[in-house]
């Protein structure tokens, strides 16, 4: 799976607090702070890095996402609903309680992100990357995934009823036996089932 890289050049370091006043978001690298609470309402967040950078004072509705990377920066219980995400890196980043309700997720890494209690509803992830994630009491309805990379991914107390993984790689995932009841795969998976649930088959 080769997921198509975000397309950022020419970038310079700017004030998170100007875009935020000016409410641009367009080829701009950020490590400052957030001084103080804001929101971010139907914008277009372009071509942008954000480093190092807790997104507590900042609330996001219906923004939409091109090309743009977080690096190690705090988004635990931000709310991404009906957003769409294209070309984004997740990299470091702690995403605890986040909520993706009715968004649409294409070529994307969210590698080691932490979803713990979050919230991912109605949604289409497409080639993307999602292997080491944690997903533990995570809400999952109504999700599509396609060539998504679920390896070395954690997987536990969460239900994966009726999920279709059949275009996925689950090789080396660590999931517990509940969680794995009704999930949808093929034939050839099954080796790597079986690898998960530790049985070993002799030959």
């Amino acid at each position: 799976m080769k997921l198509k890289s975000p397309k950022i050049k020419n970038i310079i370091d700017y004030d998170i607090n100007k875009s935020i006043k000016d409410y641009d978001f367009n080829n701009y690298r950020y490590t400052n702070s957030i001084d103080e609470k804001a929101l971010l309402n139907d914008i277009v967040i372009d071509s942008c890095i954000f480093e190092n950078i807790d997104f507590s004072n900042i609330e996001f509705d219906r923004v939409e996402l091109i090309d743009v990377i977080f690096k190690n920066c705090d988004l635990s219980n931000k709310i991404f609903d009906y957003t769409s995400i294209d070309r984004v890196e997740f990299q470091d980043c702690k995403m605890t309680g986040v909520s993706f309700i009715g968004s649409s997720i294409n070529d994307s890494n969210f590698s080691y992100a932490n979803f713990a209690d979050a919230k991912i509803n109605n949604m289409i992830i497409n080639n993307s990357d999602l292997s080491n994630i944690s997903f533990y009491e995570t809400n999952l309805k109504n999700i599509e995934f396609n060539k998504v990379n679920f390896s070395m991914s954690e997987i536990s107390n969460t239900n994966l009823n009726n999920i279709d993984f059949s275009s996925c790689n689950i090789s080396n995932m660590i999931t517990d036996l509940k969680s794995l009841e009704g999930i949808i795969i093929d034939r050839f998976q099954a080796v790597d089932l079986v690898n998960i649930l530790g049985v070993k088959v002799k030959e």
